[in-house]
């Protein structure tokens, strides 16, 4: 919504099409920032509870748990 207001305000020098055109494009610009910021930090999320949560061992005979390192 900020990035709608924004480009309202810097549209608003060209008159009504101005105002209309830059709050599309603010809208559309904070939509992309706000989806590529949101996905970078849900992939380093994931990564790292793929590597403490799911990627742990546990021994059926003893019930040590461990992990696994990459070689």
């Amino acid at each position: 919504m900020a990035g709608a207001k924004s480009g309202a305000l810097i549209g608003a020098f060209a008159g009504p099409v101005g105002i209309t055109l830059g709050s599309l494009a603010g809208a559309i610009l904070g939509g992309l920032a706000g989806g590529t910021a949101g996905g970078l930090a849900g992939a380093k999320m994931g990564e790292e509870f793929d590597s403490h949560v799911l990627d742990n061992y546990e021994c059926h005979h003893c019930g040590t748990a461990f992990t696994q390192n990459e070689r």
